[in-house]
């Protein structure tokens, strides 16, 4: 009967492991410098941040502000020539976090020249799927990994 019980809870740590993979990501926007302007970074750092990144569907940034730091989520547009508009949050030691949506997302700073000077991000964000497997082939090894750990957990305390 251990034995089962042992067997049982390795199944399903490696069960969760496979699944693991499937869960959104939290991404602290320019990593241990946060969202701030110069001297502090300087023009395409964010560029540079978000390269090696694959953003998807599902995933946060979280903007942590400080001073008088804020953050807009804007249209292209209003990105390229640095357009100022309505603030989704404004500083003052405290974060926001802002769910990711298909396409390309665009955020800048509105406080004086930061935008011009370097405080500004723009991200592709793809769906859940589009990296990696189709859709219907992830649920079908979902299907089949879960039919797998049920079946063994049965069997395991039948014998």
């Amino acid at each position: 009967m251990r034995r089962g019980i042992v067997l049982a809870g390795c199944l399903v740590v490696a069960m969760l492991a496979c699944l693991g993979g499937a869960g959104a990501t939290e991404y602290v926007v320019g990593g241990s410098r946060g969202w701030t302007a110069s001297p502090n970074i300087t023009i395409g750092y964010y560029d540079e941040w978000a390269a090696n990144k694959t953003f998807r569907v599902g995933d946060t940034l979280k903007f942590e502000l400080n001073g008088t730091h804020n953050v807009a989520n804007v249209l292209r547009e209003d990105y390229d020539n640095c357009i100022k508009t309505t603030t989704l949050a404004v500083g003052g030691n405290s974060w926001y976090i802002f769910p990711l949506t298909e396409g390309t997302n665009y955020f800048i700073s509105t406080v004086n020249s930061d935008c011009e000077n370097g405080q500004k991000l723009a991200i592709n964000v793809v769906s859940q799927t589009s990296a990696g497997l189709p859709s219907s082939s992830a649920s079908s090894i979902t299907a089949v990994a879960l039919s797998v750990l049920v079946l063994s957990i049965i069997a395991m305390f039948r014998s």
